[in-house]
């Protein structure tokens, strides 16, 4: 009988040790997902930036298209 104790005490011992094993590993997984998703949304807002800045850009070129196409003609 008293093998037995002993026996489940280190079961027990042993299943609490792998738990938190786990509990740490996933609290590590939860930091890492909340650090992507901060890093996702900078990278969202770097995009919009850049795409305004492509819009802005591209209406520069055509103005200066348009203006330098205009100055080849002889009227």
């Amino acid at each position: 009988m008293p093998d037995t104790l002993v026996l489940l005490g280190w079961v027990g011992a042993i299943l609490s040790l792998l738990l938190s094993v786990i509990a740490y590993f996933l609290k590590l997984l939860i930091q890492d997902f909340r650090q992507i998703r901060d890093q996702f949304q900078v990278l969202k807002e770097a995009v919009v930036r850049l795409e305004s800045q492509q819009e802005w850009v591209r209406s520069f070129l055509g103005k200066g298209a348009v203006s330098r196409s205009l100055k080849g003609t002889s009227i």
